[in-house]
């Protein structure tokens, strides 16, 4: 490519069409290997039948459960695959083939098991590190694969890409560090007049400072009318503001958090906050429009939309003023009256001083 002529270009992806012989050919293979797996598989049904033989009649013998002898089985003969060796997807899909439990699985089972294993991966991919030392080396090696698939990203499209990072607390032992792809960091001392260790440093001290937060809040604080979200009340919010959402988990009532009972609701609720699968949206303003003339129109209808409000527990009552519960005025009517008395004898003088003519 012209954008690196210096480096080696991936070829496309052909897809050859196959013709009659050829398609035959991969028919008979495909059914060599089908009556194949069945005969290692019923090999192998035959040695579970006689393990499970061996197994009781050891257990019988030295008195003690079958399924400690099984757990002793399964750990000598794993017992030679070195520390930190993991299985291969080939070897997984054959144990699970070879497996007579794992065979003709209903669909709640399925369930439970799919379930079982997103709940692993996600401990695995944002579960927290127990120790420092530990998200430590988990820093550096996730960063090692980020800065090789920037730069090879960067060599096939061309692109520019800069990337700061930093410890997120002052016990944290990682050190900040920055990655930038061919010369990008050069804009930063150009165009911005600050170079990458002093953006670091910057970035590193803000990070590491406990009141960080302390100014957004502040700043929220001193809002002067900030939108207060009511769960109950929301349909006035969402016809007042076009305020909308989506992505709330299914079988979960729209309500505050407060009031959610269990806690696998909770964390279905957590987990699609996190993954900004539920979100805040704003309506554009057709649908605000349109919203509003079907809320109009169910109130016509007599329908009560929302929760009204709680009146006040002397409706219908008639309220006592201040003048009738004081015989003393209040300092405003005093004031009111003090004034009202001065006019007049302003007047009064000059009535005597104009000789008592006529005033328009």
């Amino acid at each position: 490519m012209s954008r690196n002529p210096g480096h080696p270009v991936i070829p496309p992806r052909s897809s050859e069409k196959l013709d009659a012989a050829q398609r035959a050919v991969r028919k008979v293979a495909a059914e060599q290997r089908r009556v194949k797996q069945e005969a290692v598989s019923r090999a192998v049904a035959e040695l579970l039948e006689e393990q499970d033989t061996r197994i009781n009649e050891i257990a019988k013998a030295h008195c003690i459960l079958p399924e400690k002898v099984y757990m002793l089985s399964i750990s000598y003969t794993t017992s030679d695959r070195p520390r930190g060796q993991k299985f291969q997807l080939k070897e997984l899909q054959e144990m699970v083939a070879n497996d007579p439990e794992m065979q003709d699985l209903d669909e709640e089972t399925k369930q439970k098991y799919l379930g079982e294993l997103k709940e692993s991966r996600g401990h695995k991919a944002k579960g927290v590190r127990s120790t420092n030392t530990a998200a430590s080396r988990d820093v550096q090696a996730t960063l090692k694969n980020i800065y090789e698939e920037l730069q090879a990203l960067a060599y096939r499209t061309g692109i520019y890409a800069c990337l700061f990072v930093t410890r997120g607390h002052v016990y944290d032992t990682h050190a900040a560090t920055w990655f930038g792809t061919d010369n990008i960091m050069d804009f930063w001392e150009d165009r911005m007049n600050l170079s990458p260790d002093y953006i670091i440093k910057q970035l590193e001290l803000w990070a590491c400072n406990e009141e960080k937060t302390i100014g957004t809040i502040t700043k929220h604080l001193r809002q002067e009318k900030p939108i207060r979200l009511r769960f109950a009340n929301f349909e006035q919010i969402k016809y007042k503001f076009g305020i909308d959402y989506e992505g709330w988990p299914d079988g979960i009532p729209f309500s505050s958090p407060y009031k959610i009972q269990t806690i696998d609701e909770i964390r279905r609720l957590r987990d699609a906050i996190r993954e900004n699968t539920f979100q805040w949206v704003k309506m554009t303003p057709s649908q605000h429009q349109e919203y509003r003339k079907q809320v109009d129109a169910r109130r016509k209808a007599g329908e009560t939309v929302g929760v009204p409000r709680q009146g006040r527990s002397d409706k219908g009552k008639k309220r006592k003023t201040a003048s009738e519960n004081d015989s003393q005025p209040s300092k405003k009517v005093r004031r009111t009256r003090a004034a009202q008395k001065s006019r007049e004898i302003i007047e009064t003088s000059d009535e005597d001083s104009d000789g008592g003519g006529d005033h328009f």
